[in-house]
């Protein structure tokens, strides 16, 4: 008689940012890269033993992102034994002391403030509001994307096996369409059409400067921009050397001074579409590395900026907005569009424009 198989080990979920927690990040250096994951929090979460380190990442507790690798590799499942690449990094969230006393939402009542373009039972996409982190940060815990997501969720549909899980990034100033997937096998499948680059993504910025031309395409190679003070700079590579990648441009509007274009990227590389705009004299208005510079950008960061600056970027944040998905239904393989209207600031900039 034939041995019954084990029953499949379920893959590990989001987990609940709900919750007040607290949170610990690590870059990984060179000396770490390849190190296991459960290994390298033993040395830095000394009061965790390693039986507790391995359940706090079964649990969901801990995340790797790409952050400064230099080649933005997909991770892998995160699991114990996952092998670290140096400019990752690892971001640990736990509870915070005293949460039990945290006041739930009312059932039933959406405290929260998203503009919710899509929904049904695998997915929501959402229109992301300018100067919102997609994932928690230092400083951003309680107000990023998929915290607000999982905070509307609890509210309208209680504790869940699963919580949303995000299936791709934006900018903290671009604004537009954000995708999550309610369940990880909705996650898995998504990932692989990200991963696949069947996903279509389409864009709209306001640029300085009026186009010439109808449309066009920016091939250019991207990297790290080393001769710029800002660390996170990219910028266009010389001599081939780079990463391939492609934007196709469409004019939508002329304006006096500026036109609103349509930007069809595809590559998915760091920053592609505010660097190709820059790289063709056209810079996204608003945007405080690509137009303003590096002692713009330092300025920014500092608070510091002069009245000349705010002039030079006359709006908020960067006038990129995530405009349209397409895409193939996880569960029922249903081709979808979904579209997300341009972002009222950006549309009353291209307005004042006309």
């Amino acid at each position: 008689m034939a041995r019954p198989l084990p029953e499949r080990k379920r893959r590990r979920g989001q987990r609940d940012l709900s919750l007040p927690y607290q949170e610990w990040r690590f870059e990984i250096g060179n000396p770490e890269s390849g190190e296991r994951l459960d290994a390298f929090l033993s040395g830095r979460l000394d009061w965790r033993s390693r039986t507790g380190i391995k359940r706090m990442i079964e649990e969901g507790a801990v995340e790797v992102l790409p952050h400064k690798d230099p080649q933005q590799a997909e991770v892998g499942r995160i699991r114990s034994g996952l092998k670290l690449r140096t400019g990752q990094e690892v971001v640990v969230r736990l509870d915070a002391p005293g949460h039990e006393d945290h006041e739930e939402p009312v059932d039933g009542i959406d405290p929260t403030d998203l503009v919710v373009v899509y929904e049904d039972d695998q997915l929501i996409a959402v229109s992301k509001q300018p100067g919102m982190n997609i994932h928690p940060s230092h400083g951003h815990l309680l107000d990023s994307v998929i915290q607000q997501i999982h905070v509307r969720h609890t509210a309208l549909y209680g504790k869940t096996q699963d919580m949303p899980t995000l299936c791709h990034r934006l900018d903290r100033e671009t604004t537009g369409l954000v995708l999550a997937a309610k369940d990880q096998l909705s996650r898995t499948r998504m990932g692989r059409q990200f991963e696949a680059r069947t996903v279509k993504k389409a864009y709209l910025a306001l640029v300085e400067g009026v186009m010439a031309e109808d449309e066009g395409v920016i091939d250019l190679p991207l990297g790290k921009d080393f001769d710029s003070e800002v660390r996170l700079r990219i910028g266009v590579q010389k001599d081939g050397d780079g990463w391939k990648s492609l934007t196709h441009w469409k004019v939508r509007k002329r304006l006096e001074k500026r036109t609103l274009v349509e930007l069809y990227p595809q590559t998915g590389r760091q920053h592609q579409l505010r660097v190709h705009l820059a790289a063709i004299g056209y810079p996204i208005v608003g945007d405080k590395l690509y137009l303003g510079g590096d002692a713009l950008f330092l300025r920014n960061i500092q608070k510091t900026l002069t009245d000349e600056d705010r002039a030079l970027l006359d709006m908020e944040h960067q006038a990129l907005h995530s405009w349209k998905l397409a895409f193939e239904h996880p569960f029922t393989g249903a081709p979808m569009e979904l579209e997300a209207p341009l972002w009222p600031s950006i549309a009353e900039a291209a307005t004042r424009e006309d």
